[in-house]
């Protein structure tokens, strides 16, 4: 018998665990279906290196009609520290907007001013002092990226000589410009929410992690959660919560659990061979993403990750290994910025500059040097679903983000094809331009509209920031109460992770979900 039982050491539940064991006479057990993050997790350079691994979901998407029939790999941290631990550990909070649009959709305390301090709080930046805007006493250690390329500075230099402002902090008086972004990275090493908030907590007798097991269902009696049941190495286990179970799996996995022990929409529920318990429509639902498409360019000279020998991979990871500086200390995803598809609104695209000319995830690498433009979609209209396949809970639930096709005016694919043309701007400014030798194929023969858009469609990639299929509010289709994160309908059950977004930010997810597990444990601990 536990007090709080935490489901998902993520970038979320290792928050909760360390607020919640700090008070000795919470029993806290947090259950974990991954095990230790591999080496490579602590190496910054080295994050794509874990895709389609023991340390990954390895997810993919239903076949979208929008993206040309293709299945979309979908990432997701399955390891101690979760996709925190898989991620390319970028730092942003979005812009006070986004929350004083969540306060607007029904979700009281969730506006700009409840949630800033809360960012200042857990924050501990370690190159910003004494600003207005960052704190420097949290647990979460922010600061500036170890390495920066010398091509790096060049590609912001071009994106400044396109028309774009310098932004020394994204996370400042505006979001709006180009620059570098801050990262979860600590003397050359990640540094997410597993080692800044779990590890020290672990010393706690109070706090249990059991790493390696699935949990399978939860436990619901006369409306009420009393406990999980779980696969430890195969074997069926159980465990009991005296005061509640707190879902901290994402956007997936919550949504999973709560379907495979009968919440959500009843008649899904038994189409798959699951007896309803709570009907509750909205679970799964309402399902959002960060759409993301690459354009590469050839270089005329030797760069970044294009030019990585055998020889230079083998120094540089000794020189990683023995004094946590050099190249693998960046994530190479350090230059970018946030712009405006058009006049006269916030920055809804996401710029990357990365020194590196591999396409999807680099499973494939390019023949030669080259750089890799990124624009990323941050406010979709797109809304999909997650659904259960079966009622077996090994097997992998429906993924339908419904990219394009559920945007009937067009708006998210005509906003990609601006992000394309603007990616192409840069490139054509110095001191970029005089290093490129070419577009790469096969983007570089599409010139219409028609054309980049159907190049979208073909290339399109997420972004790794599904959120919203358990959203808080106080309509219908609501998953969550905005005042305490439990579940409309049920006594001991919240969920705490990105799942419960009731509209995406425009920002990189990790930043807010630590937030809301910040916020989660305060509900909590005031009861």
């Amino acid at each position: 018998m536990y007090d709080t039982i935490i489901i998902g050491a993520g970038s979320a539940g290792c928050v909760l665990a360390n607020r919640l064991s700090a008070d000795p006479d919470r029993k806290v057990l947090v259950l974990e279906a991954g095990r230790s993050a591999p080496i490579a997790s602590d190496v910054p350079a080295d994050w794509v290196t874990m895709f389609n691994t023991s340390a990954d979901w390895g997810y993919y998407t239903e076949p979208q009609a929008g993206c040309r029939g293709r299945r979309i790999f979908w990432p997701r941290g399955k390891m101690i520290g979760g996709s925190g631990a898989l991620n390319a550990m970028i730092y942003i909070r979005g812009l006070p907007s986004d929350y004083d649009g969540w306060e607007a959709m029904g979700c009281a305390g969730w506006g700009w001013k409840d949630v800033f301090p809360v960012f200042r709080y857990s924050e501990a930046n370690a190159d910003i002092r004494n600003s207005p805007y960052h704190g420097n006493e949290g647990l979460l250690h922010i600061g500036n990226v170890p390495y920066v390329d010398v091509y790096e500075r060049m590609w912001i230099e071009a994106a400044e000589a396109a028309g774009y402002a310098y932004n020394p902090d994204y996370n400042g008086e505006k979001q709006e410009g180009v620059g570098l972004f801050q990262f979860t990275i600590k003397n050359g090493e990640r540094w997410g929410t597993g080692k800044a908030y779990l590890r020290p907590a672990l010393e706690r007798p109070n706090l249990t992690l059991k790493s390696g097991v699935l949990v399978t269902g939860l436990i619901i009696e006369n409306g009420r959660v009393k406990g999980v049941k779980y696969l430890a190495d195969g074997i069926p286990a159980t465990a009991y919560a005296e005061s509640e179970v707190v879902l901290s799996s994402g956007a997936v996995g919550s949504a999973q659990l709560l379907l495979l022990s009968g919440i959500g929409p009843a008649d899904e529920l038994k189409a798959v061979g699951v007896d309803p318990v709570h009907d509750l429509p909205g679970v799964g639902k309402d399902l959002q993403d960060h759409l993301n498409i690459p354009i590469t360019f050839y270089t005329n000279e030797p760069m970044g990750i294009g030019a990585w020998t055998e020889d230079i991979i083998a120094k540089s990871f000794e020189e990683w290994r023995d004094r946590r500086t050099g190249i693998r200390t960046s994530p190479w995803v350090a230059s970018g910025g946030h712009v405006c598809s058009r006049p006269g609104i916030e920055p809804d695209l996401q710029l990357y500059g990365a020194i590196s000319p591999h396409r999807d995830y680099a499973r494939f690498l390019a023949g030669q040097s080259g750089i890799t433009t990124h624009s990323t979609l941050q406010r979709p209209n797109s809304r999909g679903e997650i659904k259960l396949r079966s009622a077996n809970p090994i097997e992998h639930p429906s993924i339908d983000p419904k990219y394009f096709v559920s945007d009937p005016e067009g708006l998210d694919l005509a906003t990609m094809v601006e992000g394309v043309k603007i990616n192409r701007r840069i490139m054509q400014q110095s001191p970029v331009k005089q290093l490129i030798a070419c577009e790469v194929t096969p983007s570089a023969e599409c010139r219409t509209d028609e054309e980049i858009a159907n190049y979208v469609r073909g290339h399109m990639t997420t972004l790794y920031h599904p959120s919203s299929s358990c959203r808080m509010g106080t309509d219908a289709m609501a998953v969550t109460d905005p005042a305490t994160l439990k579940v409309h309908g049920l006594e001991g059950i919240r969920v705490s992770d990105a799942s419960v977004i009731p509209k995406m930010v425009s920002g990189n997810l990790n930043a807010p979900t630590i937030m809301i597990a910040e916020r989660a444990a305060l509900m909590i601990v005031g009861g």
